[in-house]
């Protein structure tokens, strides 16, 4: 009888991992650190640790055991705690046959192999000292890293990242739970290159069958994977699935990949949906999305989709943006998309950028034009395309104590003067059919003066406009004052002022600071004449918000240089906390006018409200009684007809346990002098929430409503419900479900009676973590609706 050992240190080592291999890494959550526990939800049980183990120096074997038998020839026989170990492998059994010819050992009793990236056991084994191969019958095993874990009829180790399997199952759940597994006549697991594949698979739900799979390829880790990836469904009221997706991806190259899904729709038949994507050194990253039914069942027409978007660097200073999209019809992004939000876009851009940044210097060359999918938008209120548009900005920070700002921009505008739109021919004349080219030069010097209790900010501009008119008429022609090649300027002078003033004081035992900020901005600028005979090419109102009352200008674009002799005076107030909470924040303010205001968009009549001496006054309040809540409003109160033209309230909460809600109440209103009377045009009513209850279950809920009162003569929804959606989240250890109810109202131009169309569905989303999800796109639609979902915990392997 002869007895082996190995050094002293190697017995220790293997002796520690012996524990963690019984289990195959798996260690209870009462065992687990304080920091471990903490990483996981009350409804894991515990969780994976890789064995640590010190890899030897060598190839050589250091074995160990009770009890050892040599034989004649060589051959040995070891019984009791047997441990074999070479390099970062630890094989432990009760009894091992060492065969000297076959360089091959046989292990039976208790069988565990152990190395920093799996762990396997089983009734025998067998082991090749020639390529390391391990055989393995009846056999369990795990990969800690990934929570992945299953069993086999055997198991065979051709390399430490790879193992096949033969009449195996794999599963993330934790031991003794099986809630779902895969189960496979042959199941091979590459970590080396992170996949899996199976022949003859099913989906086991507690080991019931509940779907068959002749060949699956599944990720095992994060990298791209030729294969199918996670169908999508949703149900409607009837039961009946209105939205299946089966997307097949395609990793074509290390820097090009595609999806191609078809896509059935009920009612309307199979949408055949492709992206391609790539990443190249002169377009960048970009992105190609085609969709294609030949005829679609309801309509009875073709229809499809094409979009490209793509932006990159070609050099550090130099960087380019494109988008160009088109649909067959106005309807295509809500007929071919059931299951996602309300789409409400009327104009989809094409769109062309090339970019140069250096220092203080910007410059961009665009073009652009748009698809209008709205066909209720009539040919003269279509926006017009910049073909093209030229840039060249110049804002150095300081030289001197001044700051300088110059821009120089050049257009041509255009837009079609015929369009048929619903079937009506639509004709442009007089100034709408006007197209022109349009030259912007703006320059200005500002002379900033900063203190530690305010700052006073003189400024002095000159803006200049030029045009080159075409596509005139006779009627316009006509008009007293119409120049093709009007050019005019003006000057702009401006003060900005401001004061700081803050104090310090405690409240329910927490310090704070309180300031008072006022500010005057005073801004002059002289009218200039027969504006209202250029066309308006793109320029809009001003947004009115707090923050507009400070910007000098009634208008956004290059179109109308507005006359201005205008203070604005605002005050704003913090509460800030020591820890640097802003708790409190309220800001008001408005304009005093010192002449009228004569500039308009269009026409040359001056209405009333040109004529106050002052604007609306603007208010604006956000508390935030912790880092969680937030309660805002804003109100532009008309003090002329003591109306409020804009209100807004809300409220929002965000915790760090998946509780997030929002409610938000919006309205706006106008004055009629002719019937001397307020009107709503805009009321509704937003809200969300997604709470959890505990670890396991949440609720969900959004609902977007039209609270305006129609008169009885007006078009109106069909149901002032115009989004909604309610439902309940469940999750265990490794598998989450979500179920949806939905309504949405999406547009109907074509009704005569309603403006909207009502739909109702169920949406059905089952994730098997680790694995993937099953069923409808429930994760986005909730985050498109509630605020911070995006932002949710999510626990998953």
């Amino acid at each position: 009888m002869k007895h082996l050992r190995a050094s002293v240190y190697g017995i220790a080592l293997l002796l520690l991992s012996v524990n963690s291999v019984a289990e195959l890494g798996w260690v209870p959550k009462q065992e687990l650190s304080e920091e471990e526990q903490a990483t996981l939800p009350s409804f894991c049980r515990g969780m994976y640790r890789p064995a640590d183990i010190t890899p030897l120096d060598s190839d050589r074997i250091e074995a160990d055991a009770d009890a050892s038998e040599m034989q004649i020839g060589g051959s040995m026989h070891l019984e009791g705690d047997v441990i074999f170990r070479q390099q970062d492998r630890v094989l432990t059994a009760d009894q091992a046959d060492w065969q000297p010819d076959e360089r091959q050992a046989l292990f039976t009793g208790n069988v565990t192999l152990n190395t920093p990236v799996l762990s396997l056991s089983g009734d025998a084994a067998t082991y090749q000292e020639v390529d390391g191969q391990v055989a393995l019958n009846r056999a369990a095993y795990s990969i800690p890293a990934r929570h992945m874990r299953g069993t086999a009829a055997s198991i065979e180790t051709p390399s430490d990242n790879l193992l096949e399997l033969e009449d195996a199952t794999v599963t993330f759940c934790e031991p003794g739970r099986n809630d779902w597994d895969l189960a496979a006549s042959e199941l091979t697991l590459d970590q080396e290159e992170g996949f899996g594949t199976a022949w003859h698979t099913r989906l086991r739900i507690r080991e019931v069958p509940i779907l068959y799979i002749p060949y699956y390829r599944f990720p095992i880790d994060d990298r791209r994977l030729t294969g199918f990836l996670d169908p999508k469904f949703t149900v409607n009221e009837l039961g009946q699935a209105e939205d299946i997706q089966i997307p097949f991806y395609l990793n074509l190259a290390p820097n090009l990949d595609a999806t191609i899904t078809p896509h059935h729709i009920l009612d309307r038949g199979v949408v055949w949906e492709s992206q391609l994507r790539h990443k190249t050194k002169w377009l960048g990253d970009g992105e190609l999305n085609y969709a294609y039914l030949n005829k679609d069942a309801t309509e009875q027409d073709e229809r499809w989709l094409i979009n490209y978007q793509q932006a990159g660097r070609w050099t550090p200073n130099l960087q380019h943006r494109w988008v160009y999209n088109h649909v067959s019809d106005s309807d295509y992004l809500n007929d071919m998309n059931p299951s996602a939000a309300v789409d409400r876009t009327t104009h989809l851009p094409r769109r062309g950028e090339i970019l140069f940044d250096q220092g203080s210097w910007h410059a961009d060359a665009t073009i652009e034009s748009f698809q209008t999918i709205d066909d209720d938008i009539t040919l003269a209120n279509r926006p017009y395309r910049r073909l093209p548009q030229f840039n060249v900005n110049y804002k150095p920070q300081t030289l001197n104590g001044l700051r300088f700002t110059q821009t120089l921009q050049t257009t041509r505008f255009n837009r079609d003067s015929e369009a048929t739109i619903n079937n009506i021919e639509q004709t442009l004349s007089g100034f709408s059919a006007i197209n022109g080219d349009r030259l912007v030069s703006d320059s200005g010097a500002f002379y900033p003066m900063e203190w530690p209790f305010g700052y006073l900010t003189p400024g002095a501009e000159y803006r200049y406009r030029s045009y080159h008119l075409y596509d005139t008429d006779a009627t316009v022609l006509a008009l007293d004052g119409f120049d093709e090649k009007p050019a005019y300027g003006a000057a702009r002078y401006s003060v900005d002022a401001g004061l700081y003033f803050d104090r310090e004081f405690d409240w329910f035992g927490d310090e704070y600071q309180q300031t008072l900020e006022p500010r005057i901005y005073y801004v002059r600028s002289p009218y200039i004449d027969n504006q209202n005979l250029v066309p308006n090419f793109d320029t809009k109102l001003t947004t009115v918000t707090f923050a507009s009352l400070f910007t000098g200008d009634r208008f956004t674009g290059g179109d109308r240089l507005a006359d201005l002799n205008q203070m604005s005076v605002g005050l704003t107030s913090r509460l800030i906390r020591d820890d640097g909470l802003e708790q409190l924040r309220a800001s008001i303010g408005r304009i005093y006018y010192q002449r009228d205001r004569d500039v308009q968009l269009t026409g040359t009549n001056v209405g009333e409200y040109d004529l106050r001496a002052t604007s609306s006054t603007l208010g604006e309040v956000e508390w935030n009684p912790s880092e969680s809540w937030s309660v805002f409003s804003t109100l532009e109160w008309d003090s002329y007809y003591d109306y409020a033209r804009q209100r807004k309230y809300g409220a929002r909460y965000e915790g760090s346990n998946n509780r997030m809600l929002s409610v938000s109440s919006t309205r706006t209103q106008s004055y009629s002098t002719s019937t001397e009377s307020v009107s709503t045009s805009t009321h509704q009513l937003d809200a969300g929430a997604f709470w959890a209850l505990n670890d396991r279950w949440a609720l969900v809920a959004r609902q977007l409503r039209d609270l305006r009162k129609y008169d009885t003569d007006e078009r109106k929804p069909v149901s002032p419900v115009l989004e909604s959606i309610a439902g309940l989240e469940y999750q265990s250890c490794c598998w989450r479900v979500q179920a949806l109810y939905r309504e949405s109202s999406s547009n109907d131009s074509s009704d005569v009676d309603y403006t909207t169309d009502k739909k109702y569905g169920f949406m059905l989303s089952f994730q098997l973590k680790g694995l993937g999800n099953f069923g409808s796109g429930t994760d986005e639609l909730i985050s498109d609706g509630i605020n911070g979902y995006s932002r949710r915990q999510y626990h998953d392997f």
